[in-house]
């Protein structure tokens, strides 16, 4: 038997909803089945409708938030969270989930790299129990730096987030995506959120393109080489329910997956989320110039896959 074959499996498993707006319910983080004892899946996919407590139990598959975050540290989130329309921006449960459990591995600080509006996370019916937590997160307060990428092939130097730089820990949790120029977004793409408005525009227009989406080798190199000057230490992508078409705004047509797809590789991840997408990972530019640029693997065949299904 393979190595992923054995890794993978279903489980299936109750969880209680919240009731009333003191507490939140006990979360079963139990882990029953044939996998193989010390070993971490390199990726874990949990499926189900209780975002916020699926993504405690993907996090857990992986070793826990503490295998991520340790004491005193301090942690950035990168939230795809500016969009309104449905299935444009993660889903705000899955980001309470993380910083409630950033918190409870022992984080400092937590810093919103992309700074999320108090609206997005009033979204969440969770949102009360968080509210404290929420309160505590800090600003990037829009500082940047400005690096040097000597590997990168049309990306060779960058203004970006200069909390991207100074935080212990750096956690992507993006939305997988339709996208118009790149055809899909996911962890790759959301890292243009570390960076102001005029780095972007040389992705979109720096090789003389007249429109945002004229040259999307460009775009798409450019992105690949962004992802060179820090890759996140944990990716945790919702890929519940995202626009197929007309993104990255919206509206469009919603997919619902039910899935949250989590991994410390950020190629890997979006390799398995862009099929979620209906797109062959081979055939969307920014991942496979990512992995030529030796930042993951696309062989998610070869990896260790823990599927838990929560329905």
């Amino acid at each position: 038997m393979k190595r992923r074959d054995f890794l993978k499996k279903s489980i299936t498993a109750g969880t209680a909803s919240v009731a009333g707006a003191a507490f939140l319910p006990k979360i079963d983080l139990s882990r029953s089945g044939s996998i193989l004892p010390g070993v971490t899946p390199d990726l874990a996919v949990v499926t189900g409708s209780d975002y916020f407590n699926n993504t405690v139990k993907a996090v857990h598959a992986l070793g826990g938030m503490k295998n991520f975050v340790t004491q005193n540290a301090k942690v950035g989130l990168l939230i795809n969270s500016p969009w309104k329309n449905p299935g444009t921006y993660t889903n705000p449960d899955i980001a309470l989930a993380v910083v409630d459990m950033c918190f409870k591995a022992g984080a400092k600080e937590i810093y919103s790299i992309e700074d999320a509006a108090a609206s997005y996370w009033k979204r969440s019916s969770l949102m009360e129990n968080f509210k404290d937590e929420v309160a505590s997160i800090k600003s990037s307060g829009r500082k940047n730096t400005k690096v040097v990428i000597p590997r990168g092939k049309k990306l060779k130097k960058a203004d970006v987030s200069a909390a991207l730089l100074e935080c212990d820990v750096i956690i992507d949790i993006p939305i997988c995506k339709d996208h118009s120029g790149t055809r899909f977004s996911c962890n790759l793409k959301n890292m243009m959120g570390a960076c102001p408005h005029s780095t972007n525009r040389f992705f979109h227009l720096g090789s003389g393109a007249e429109g945002y989406y004229d040259d999307i080798d460009h775009l798409s190199q450019c992105i690949a080489d962004l992802n060179l000057v820090r890759q996140p230490d944990l990716c945790i992508a919702d890929a519940t329910e995202f626009v197929l078409t007309n993104g990255p705004s919206g509206p469009g047509d919603i997919k619902k997956a039910w899935k949250i797809v989590t991994g410390s590789n950020p190629v890997a991840v979006d390799t398995y989320c862009v099929k979620l997408r209906g797109l062959e990972p081979e055939k969307v530019q920014m991942i496979t110039m990512a992995h030529e640029h030796g930042l993951g693997s696309m062989d998610i065949n070869s990896m260790a896959i823990e599927e838990i299904n929560t329905q």
